[in-house]
């Protein structure tokens, strides 16, 4: 009886250390993006935060607010959809130990 909880309670901590350990290595995950024009590249880690932005100059010197927010929002877009399907396939091996699949 007792042998079966301890060996539950071991299996938890191990999994606990493994999700851990996937989030790390999900954090260390980069994945870039560029807008449809190639001027503004963005670029997300494996937790969907954004790491950076970059803004081709030549996209500036244009003077065009709506021309850099939809080249911006692009970018963001594309990279944090790359982001999360990284992170899915990567979340995909706990689904199936966790019975989710």
């Amino acid at each position: 009886m007792f042998g079966n909880k301890l060996e539950s309670i071991k299996q938890m901590n191990q999994m606990r250390v493994r999700i851990k350990k996937a989030e790390k290595d999900l954090m260390a995950l980069s994945f870039e993006a560029k807008s449809k024009n190639d001027l503004v590249t963005c670029i997300s880690d494996g937790k969907l935060n954004i790491k950076d932005i970059l803004i081709e100059d030549e996209l500036l010197a244009k003077n065009d607010k709506k021309l850099l927010q939809k080249s911006i929002k692009q970018a963001v877009s594309r990279s944090l959809e790359l982001a999360q399907d990284g992170a899915e396939e990567r979340m995909a091996e706990f689904r199936g130990i966790m019975g989710m699949e």
